[in-house]
């Protein structure tokens, strides 16, 4: 399905204001801690690493709605952005005030886990299933995680987070706020857009020095500007189509 002439048309006028330039790349261990997806409230996951290997647990529901618990690692990372393993589910055991009784193996390979960390605070799992999440640090009370950006990074953007590994965090169903700490900055509001029943969000850097705009990230979200999505809304025979980047 071809993009509509006036998106494509506007696409080049806001582009070709960029100079293209080179990012380095990210480099990202992740924070332990409880991660989840703002999206999927009631889902959640814990991650810990130490020495190179990673343990984390996840907290979800069966099919009958009842609560269930799953396991993986400790495991060594593939690299410091990137963990894979197994998940164990694990059932029979301790209620909150009975007594102690051991838990069991229920399922000792329950799947296939893969997560690839942006940031030491944003990640993107794929599920047994083969469906992919964006994870965030779970924070509250206002407390920073990543050296002091919350879920809403209020910084300007620089250089350091324009990388292939950033943008390739942004995932559809994202919300701004996750978008915002995928990236690791706040986007620039004065180049905000409609583009028919989309909006379209935008995040830049310039040139130390100069007034030359030499990154850019531009993100297309749904008519109130809260999820990120597909322009071509998954129609047959199209490739998703809600970002695109220039300089890196």
């Amino acid at each position: 399905m071809p993009m509509p002439l006036f998106i494509r048309v506007l696409q080049k006028i806001i582009l070709s204001a960029a100079l293209i330039a080179f990012a380095g790349t990210a480099h990202a261990t992740p924070e332990s801690g409880w991660w989840w997806s703002p999206a999927e409230g009631g889902r959640g996951f814990t991650i810990e690493v130490q020495n190179g290997q990673m343990f984390m647990a996840g907290y979800m529901y069966d099919d009958t709605g009842r609560a269930t618990w799953y396991a993986s690692g400790p495991t060594k990372m593939v690299s410091d952005t990137m963990y894979q393993g197994q998940w164990q589910q694990y059932g029979g055991g301790q209620t909150l005030s009975g007594a102690y009784k051991s838990a069991n193996t229920a399922n000792a390979n329950a799947g296939y886990v893969s997560i690839t960390f942006s940031s030491p605070t944003t990640a993107t799992m794929v599920m047994p299933n083969g469906v992919t999440i964006p994870l965030v640090r779970y924070t509250f009370g206002g407390a920073p995680v990543g050296g002091g950006n919350t879920s809403d990074p209020a910084n300007v953007c620089d250089s350091s987070n324009f990388t292939s590994a950033k943008f390739s965090a942004i995932a559809v169903g994202m919300t701004l706020p996750q978008v915002k700490q995928a990236i690791g900055c706040k986007n620039s509001s004065e180049q905000t857009v409609r583009i028919g029943q989309y909006v379209g969000y935008a995040w830049t850097a310039r040139i130390p020095g100069s007034l030359a705009l030499s990154y850019f990230i531009w993100v297309y979200f749904d008519s109130t500007g809260t999820v990120v999505t597909d322009m071509y809304a998954g129609a047959p025979g199209t490739t998703p189509y809600f970002k695109n980047a220039i300089g890196f």
